[in-house]
């Protein structure tokens, strides 16, 4: 009985040797692949928009390791120097995700059309770590089915007298064919089937003029302004709804004293929109 008690201790101090080896318990926590969202970012107090999204994430993709990117380089410098935050870029991300153990993420983009920031900031970025394996999750308007689920989703929002009402959605735009076509394909989706609801880009098209003029042509008593975007952040309050003679708000009012009526929550916070990026994190994730 006294050899076989001996290998019982010799097999427990060889497992404790095991377990306790460099690397073994992150292998362990790492099996799964990372989750990594990216957005655009905001310095506003907008930011919680993200959090109320993580909470989400969290809910439907539980055990995950959940990190963040922000693609604006312009938002990472004037949070790091206002409040004193480090907002990391994608790169970093993934290379803090590499050296904690992980050959597997998911990134799960949060921008509106698959424009320059999602070319740029996104898929280029997430092909320059090696050893890394990257699935993507796609934008929200990245195919004809995202379209009619966002419209499904924004509608419910609209006011239910659209003829004496005008919907108004400010968008960022894009620069970039695909990300522009996206925006002018939804706009010709709204005109089809809402009376009197238009959408206008911040830059680039639909230009916000074709809005404004179509607006002055359904002539309303009321207007509505509503953010086309994840985050109602300083576009929202300044170029939107801000008292600068620029802004929507002011152009409107030179057309006619119409009643401007502003929304000030982003899309993000639409149970609607956040389950179409959830759907296209977890195709992202299946594909790993």
């Amino acid at each position: 009985m006294v050899k076989p008690r001996k290998f019982g201790w010799l097999f427990l101090l060889l497992l404790i040797i095991a377990i306790s080896a460099p690397g073994a318990l992150q292998a362990a926590s790492t099996a799964k692949p990372a989750i990594v969202l990216a957005a655009f970012g905001t310095t506003t107090e907008a930011f919680d928009t993200y959090n109320q999204f993580e909470t989400k994430v969290r809910e439907r993709f539980p055990d995950y390791e959940i990190r963040w990117a922000f693609t604006s380089h312009k938002v990472r410098l004037k949070v790091a120097k206002e409040k004193g935050k480090q907002l990391n870029d994608l790169a970093t991300t993934l290379r803090e995700l590499k050296a904690a153990g992980y050959s597997g993420v998911a990134i799960q983009s949060l921008h509106i059309v698959p424009g320059e920031e999602w070319d740029k900031k996104v898929v280029q970025i997430s092909r320059d770590i090696p050893g890394l394996k990257v699935a993507l999750g796609k934008p929200l308007l990245s195919s004809k089915e995202d379209q009619e689920r966002v419209l499904q989703t924004v509608a419910q929002t609209f006011p239910k007298d659209l003829k004496d009402t005008a919907v108004v959605l400010m968008a960022h735009g894009s620069p970039v064919p695909e990300g522009e076509k996206a925006y002018v394909a939804f706009d010709r989706l709204l005109r089809s089937r809402y009376q009197n609801v238009f959408l206008g880009a911040v830059e680039h098209q639909p230009a916000k003029e074709d809005a404004f003029e179509a607006v002055k042509k359904a002539n309303p008593a009321v207007v509505v302004l509503m953010p086309f975007m994840f985050v109602a952040g300083e576009h929202v309050a300044k170029d939107m709804l801000g008292d600068d003679p620029e802004s929507w708000k002011s152009e409107l009012l030179k057309q006619k004293t119409y009643r401007i009526e502003g929304i000030r929550k982003g899309l993000g916070y639409q149970d609607g929109i956040i389950a179409i990026y959830l759907d296209h994190l977890a195709q992202a994730l299946k594909s790993l």
